[in-house]
């Protein structure tokens, strides 16, 4: 299998039903987990300044990007992925029943890795199904 039908059959109508935040973003699904370094939405910006005018402490947030990055992931939580793509550099393309669109970055400085898909939500080398692990380039795992 290539690593977008992998991804297109572990994903589309599939959801999340948790995630976390912290030095990366983890979205549990039934049996297998989506990690990465980052998370773009075209969303972010306009989010970021309604609660930097309407919130203080966002202001004082030691990672105030993260603010609308989690407000966006909380919006997609439990909704069904209806499309997946790739990006010519591996960005991994999420299109959510809600009209909610993720990508998940190759762009990202200063990691060996963007992101990944795998058994344990940890380590994104351990347990690999796909990953991104260098921008243009798709590792295929144990399907």
């Amino acid at each position: 299998m290539s690593a977008i039908q992998i991804l297109k059959e572990k994903l589309v109508g599939n959801f999340y039903s948790r995630f976390s935040v912290g030095d990366a973003f983890d979205l549990y699904f039934d049996g297998f987990w989506l990690i990465t370094n980052n998370i773009e939405s075209p969303d972010e910006g306009s989010l970021n300044q309604q609660f930097a005018g309407t919130y203080q402490p966002t202001t004082e947030a030691i990672d105030k990007e993260d603010i609308a990055k989690t407000i966006i992931l909380c919006s997609t939580l439990r909704k069904n992925i209806v499309d997946v793509t790739l990006s010519k550099d591996s960005a991994l393309i999420l299109k959510f029943e809600n009209g909610v669109d993720l990508v998940f970055p190759t762009n990202t400085e200063i990691v060996d890795w963007h992101w990944a898909i795998n058994e344990n939500g940890n380590d994104p080398f351990l347990g690999c199904i796909v990953g991104c692990f260098s921008p243009g380039e798709i590792y295929i795992g144990n399907c």
